[in-house]
């Protein structure tokens, strides 16, 4: 029997994954919805008709990720601008990192990074941002659906699951996790802003956006937005320099993540730390980047779904803390 589980969860892995343009679509809205619905509720239970409060969401929502997207674009085409300035204190940089270790008889050969493009990468990504729009409105639109079917769909979704506390726990803790996600990774996003401008390094209010969404990826997101900000720093500056914005980092990082969600959140999703790594990699390799930002939610569907069953219970108790 154990057997048949497994060929079975292969074959939906691999089916998710052969559907996964159109499902990341669908999954996107169903979090953004999760996440929004509460500012409409909040209108709706003051006798405003649904609409206001989706109209609320929407102004909130564009403004947002509209000033985000035009930080990103004017950022990114003022280092294209300035690429060959860049990369030749990028080579000083290195000169001077390798008169230092030298001192140590060490040495590090960084034709490898000098080799990488980073123009080109950044061209292509800018070429593809129509499609990051596009992607975008098919979401909102999908948003807009969801949430003025909201209370049908809920029930619809009871009769399916025929658990309706189950749904409960879902709803509740997707929501705070991701509110209390978010407004975590607003502040370290702003935090990461004030000490990159402290410290006068170049697009700083890009590098803040990134610690603001990669906060969203556990484990290793914030390991990975903090790599551009120090690398700018050691490129413009020195190694001091690089040194302290790597400290700030750090005391950013572990106190967003080892201080204050921990304190906010509570037990959270409830998913063992090493659940949460490997589901990471699992649903990163279904669904792309989106399945990074959305692992723990997902992970955390997964182990309600397999609590429901007494048959799997045993499964859900095993992704637990």
């Amino acid at each position: 029997m154990n057997i048949i589980y497994i060929a079975c969860a292969i074959f939906i892995l691999i089916g998710l994954k052969f559907l996964s343009s159109f499902l990341v679509y669908l999954i996107l809205s169903i979090f953004l919805t999760i996440l929004i619905y509460p500012v409409v509720a909040f209108f709706e239970k003051r006798g405003f008709p649904i609409f206001v409060g989706y109209i609320f969401s929407a102004i909130l929502v564009f403004i947002i990720f509209g000033s985000m997207l035009m930080i990103v674009d004017s950022s990114l085409k003022e280092f294209i601008n300035n690429a060959s300035f860049y990369h030749h204190k990028f080579n000083l940089a290195f000169e001077e990192l390798n008169r230092y270790l030298k001192k140590f008889n060490l040495k590090i050969d960084f034709s490898i990074i000098n080799s990488i493009d980073f123009v080109q990468i950044i061209k292509l990504f800018l070429a593809k941002a129509s499609s990051l729009v596009s992607g975008f409105l098919v979401v909102f639109i999908g948003v807009s659906f969801m949430i003025f079917e909201s209370k049908n769909f809920g029930k619809k979704i009871e009769l399916i699951t025929n658990n309706k506390e189950m749904l409960k726990i879902f709803f509740k803790n997707t929501q705070k996790y991701y509110l209390i996600k978010t407004l975590m990774s607003a502040l370290t996003g702003l935090l990461v802003t004030i000490m990159l401008l402290y410290f006068n390094i170049p697009y700083a209010y890009l590098f803040g956006i990134m610690a603001f969404l990669f906060n969203y990826i556990p484990v290793i997101g914030s390991i990975v937005a903090a790599i551009p900000g120090i690398f700018m720093s050691f490129v413009t500056y020195d190694i001091n320099t690089a040194i302290y914005v790597t400290i700030g980092y750090l005391i950013i990082n572990n106190l967003i993540s080892n201080v204050l969600e921990p304190k906010f959140l509570g037990d959270g999703l409830d998913l063992s730390p090493a659940v949460v790594f490997f589901s990471l990699l699992l649903w990163g390799w279904v669904f792309g980047i989106v399945g990074m930002f959305l692992a723990a939610p997902l992970t955390m569907t997964l182990k309600l779904a397999l609590m429901s069953n007494q048959k799997t219970k045993w499964i859900a108790l095993l992704l637990s803390k």
